[in-house]
């Protein structure tokens, strides 16, 4: 089969080669394929927290105390570098059918790597009632913070199904 010159099929090589030519034709699969040439480019970190056997299980109270203890240290350099004061983090988790989570990943940013790290591992320690399932699903926390000079402090909540 014979194209014109303005016919011709695209060529991938043509984008590198820096030849505007491919773009000249307003061909619906040019389109699509510069699309799927841009979605390729794309990528996604997800970072999962486990539970580590040699450190506790927490409670919901006794891991607002452990991050209420983690705040204490950090807040002050939050404070220094005119960070946000408060905020929160959305988490999901699994738990198994005795309420210990087996797999902790923020599905919302505190835009702090660090505090990050800390909500992840604590909520990963996790063991509740409340979380108690028939069978291995996921469930969804909200952690709350603020370093507020007067008392720095953590909320945990579990959200709705």
């Amino acid at each position: 089969m014979r194209w014109r010159s303005s016919e011709r099929p695209f060529k991938g090589s043509q984008l590198l080669k820096g030849d505007a030519s491919a773009f000249n034709n307003s061909d619906p699969l040019k389109a699509v394929a510069l699309i799927a040439l841009a979605a390729a480019c794309v990528s996604t970190v997800t970072r999962y927290y486990l539970p580590d056997a040699h450190n506790p299980r927490f409670d919901v109270a006794g891991a607002t105390q452990v991050l209420d203890q983690y705040l204490r240290v950090q807040c002050p350099e939050r404070l220094a570098a005119k960070k946000p004061v408060s905020g929160d983090v959305r988490v999901a988790i699994q738990a198994d059918t005795a309420g210990a989570v087996t797999r902790a990943e923020l599905t919302s940013s505190s835009g702090d790597e660090v505090l990050d790290g800390i909500f992840g591992t604590v909520a990963a320690q996790l063991k509740a009632d409340s979380l108690r399932a028939t069978a291995m699903h996921t469930r969804h926390l909200r952690i709350g913070y603020s370093c507020a000079a007067s008392a720095p402090g953590a909320t945990i909540e579990l959200l709705a199904r």
